[in-house]
């Protein structure tokens, strides 16, 4: 019952970790089969060194290797260079990899008097554990094809022998073979699953700040970089709360910090999942929101800030109203520092509504930069 759950649950952990896993089996795929071309080319040197006597097609045995050595490199650049950009089919495509690879070998040791791919076909097996993962299914059905292929040649090898207890002891361990490198693709995948999960909490923790939650000014950053790539209207609100710097000195900073949250949540409630809440740090948080249908709307939230973000805070020597000043800047996203540009013209517009009186939003202009 636990296996049965366990299997379940990777399957949901496999669609949770889909990138990570594509990524994952691409670059140990290139490995792989480098790893196979270079097994392959000292095959084909033991083969000329030793010169098998036994052997019934030496020739077809040394054209086989090269084949295989060409097969595992063509397989090592179509991963590099053209499948890594194809994210759907990398998964498949290492499934095809591995069964052809297990093929050729069977073919191989065939031409062989003594059937000597036993050896070969476990080291192989196993190191395919580790080179797929998340995909327990596909790969068991791909493993058992390979052993069950195996059994086929072995019996159809050794018909007079099928009733021997050395036959019988053969299939079992194929059988045996078969659990176990299941088993470590189970283990290896719950493994790097949660070197995924540690992977995602360390990055999460590195983008976000550690008061609000919110995403800090390298993830910001790092965002908009990407928004640089793309031909769409963006627009970036800067505000800074008034009165700020009053509520720390007179109630302390865990109501600073209490505000601060505050803001932060309601920040958030107010935007699309598309958007990007910041905070830059103190009392300044910034949104940016790309692909934006015009002016109008980036206003009308800018208003709803100011509706909803006024707090009152009451101490001793009187209450201390918190508010908040917004500058507003648009811009196309193919501006040649679009984080830099809008957020110069956003902090222009941000103190012409401080100057205003506090609780206002100014949108950038030309003139306000040549009054600043």
């Amino acid at each position: 019952m636990k296996i049965l759950q366990t299997i379940r649950s990777m399957k949901e952990d496999s669609v949770r970790y889909l990138p990570e896993v594509r990524e994952y089996v691409c670059t140990v795929q290139q490995t792989f089969s480098l790893a196979m071309a270079l097994f392959f080319l000292l095959h084909l040197v033991v083969i000329d060194i030793l010169d098998y006597s036994d052997c019934k097609m030496l020739d077809a045995a040394r054209w086989l290797s090269l084949v295989q050595m060409a097969c595992s490199i063509l397989w090592y650049v179509l991963f590099k260079y053209y499948i890594k950009s194809r994210p759907t089919h990398i998964v498949g495509t290492a499934l095809c990899n591995v069964l052809q690879l297990l093929m050729l070998l069977e073919l191989h040791y065939l031409l062989y008097n003594e059937y000597i791919s036993y050896t070969v076909l476990v080291c192989i097996i196993l190191c395919t554990s580790l080179t797929i993962i998340g995909y327990v299914r596909f790969y068991t059905v791909m493993i058992s094809t390979a052993l069950l292929l195996d059994c086929v040649i072995t019996a159809m090898n050794n018909v007079e022998m099928l009733h021997t207890r050395t036959m019988k002891l053969y299939f079992i361990d194929n059988l045996f073979i078969l659990v176990i490198a299941v088993t470590i693709n189970i283990c290896f995948t719950r493994l790097k699953f949660q070197e995924f999960e540690k992977q995602k909490q360390i990055l999460f923790l590195s983008e976000r700040d550690g008061l609000t939650g919110l995403l800090n000014r390298k993830a910001l950053e790092a965002c908009m970089e990407k928004l640089t790539r793309e031909k769409m209207m963006c627009a970036m609100i800067l505000l800074d709360l008034d009165n700020f710097k009053k509520l720390n000195d007179t109630l302390g900073h865990y109501a600073g910090d209490r505000c601060l949250c505050t803001v932060s949540s309601e920040l958030q409630s107010m935007f699309r999942s598309t958007d990007y809440v910041c905070r830059l740090g103190g009392d300044e948080f910034v949104v940016v929101m790309p692909d934006i249908p015009g002016p109008d709307c980036v206003l009308e939230r800018a208003r709803m800030i100011l509706e909803r973000v006024p707090h009152e805070y009451p101490s001793e020597s009187g209450s201390i109203r918190i508010t908040c000043s917004i500058g507003i800047a648009f811009s196309q996203s193919d501006a040649p520092n679009l984080y830099k540009s809008l957020y110069q013209a956003a902090d222009c517009a941000m103190y012409a509504s401080k100057s205003k009186g506090k609780n206002s939003v100014t949108i950038y202009s030309e003139e306000l930069a040549a009054v600043r």
